[in-house]
């Protein structure tokens, strides 16, 4: 899955009315529309925690579990986020693995969170070419919606300071996003996260869980309830700001015309997803 998200605080904001969760969105908070887990070192996602749900608090992207520790290597010292410690790669976590690795086993119970969200980017791959096709990817009938995720808190040993972070769980994907996140280099193959709709929120919140019934939450959510816009490329470039609204804006690549006219559902073949 990609490690790409947007949100638009304010429109939270206003369409949680009714929701029981709706007075604790905070107006003072920025709007996110692109922000990626490693181009931008991990930044603040605004979180709904199990042990604290009456507030959104801002936890650093990418779960530290409490035993992390910096390393030395190759005459380097590296952060537990630093590419070549164990813990850089922890964005998302695998609903299958939840059970069986430690960073995760010891959260699923009682460290769950939602992660609120307006939509988010996936990259589609096209063979031969060297640029990815981002779309935007968004819930038709939920304008707001929450990723699933996982929750923990580390100290700094070298500032004392704590580090509350969190990760989103992935599944397995549904057609549509199996069709949009084939990165041949995704090692885990193609994955979606996990998305929980606003009625959905309290129930993943409330008390210990086993195991299977965390995975009961984890099915991939419905590919027709589900919108897909092909937007701008470029956007996990260092050398371009994507946290602007413009990058939304929808685009059109003639070259996927072909692609989406072989998935076989429309003679139309850029609203295939959208």
């Amino acid at each position: 899955m990609s490690h790409q998200q947007w949100l638009d605080i304010q429109e939270i904001y206003g369409k949680l009315s009714g929701n029981e969760f709706e007075s604790i969105i905070k107006e003072g908070l920025q709007p996110l529309y692109f922000i990626d887990a490693y181009k931008d070192w991990h930044p603040e996602l605004p979180v709904i925690t199990q042990s604290e749900p009456s507030e959104v608090q801002l936890l650093r992207w990418g779960v530290i579990p409490p035993f992390a520790k910096y390393i030395e290597k190759n005459g380097q010292t590296l952060h537990p986020w630093d590419f070549g410690n164990y813990y850089s790669k922890t964005a998302n976590a695998m609903a299958e693995g939840l059970a069986e690795k430690g960073t995760w086993k010891r959260l699923y119970k009682g460290n769950r969170c939602l992660i609120l969200a307006s939509g988010f980017y996936e990259f589609y791959h096209m063979e031969g070419k060297k640029m990815t096709y981002p779309h935007f990817i968004t819930l038709k009938k939920h304008p707001v919606f929450a990723f699933a995720g996982l929750h923990d808190e580390w100290t700094d040993p070298t500032t004392g300071e704590a580090v509350k972070t969190c990760s989103i769980i992935t599944t397995k994907p549904n057609a549509m996003m199996e069709v949009i996140h084939n990165n041949p280099k995704a090692h885990s193959g193609s994955r979606m996260p996990v998305m929980l709709a606003p009625e959905e929120w309290r129930k993943w919140l409330d008390g210990e869980m086993a195991y299977e019934d965390v995975l009961s939450f984890c099915e991939p959510y419905p590919e027709d309830g589900m919108k897909a816009t092909p937007v701008r490329q470029g956007l996990k470039s260092n050398k371009v700001n994507a946290n602007i609204p413009e990058v939304q804006e929808p685009m059109y690549y003639p070259e996927l015309g072909q692609h989406w006219s072989n998935y076989g559902k429309t003679s139309d073949p850029q609203t295939l997803l959208f």
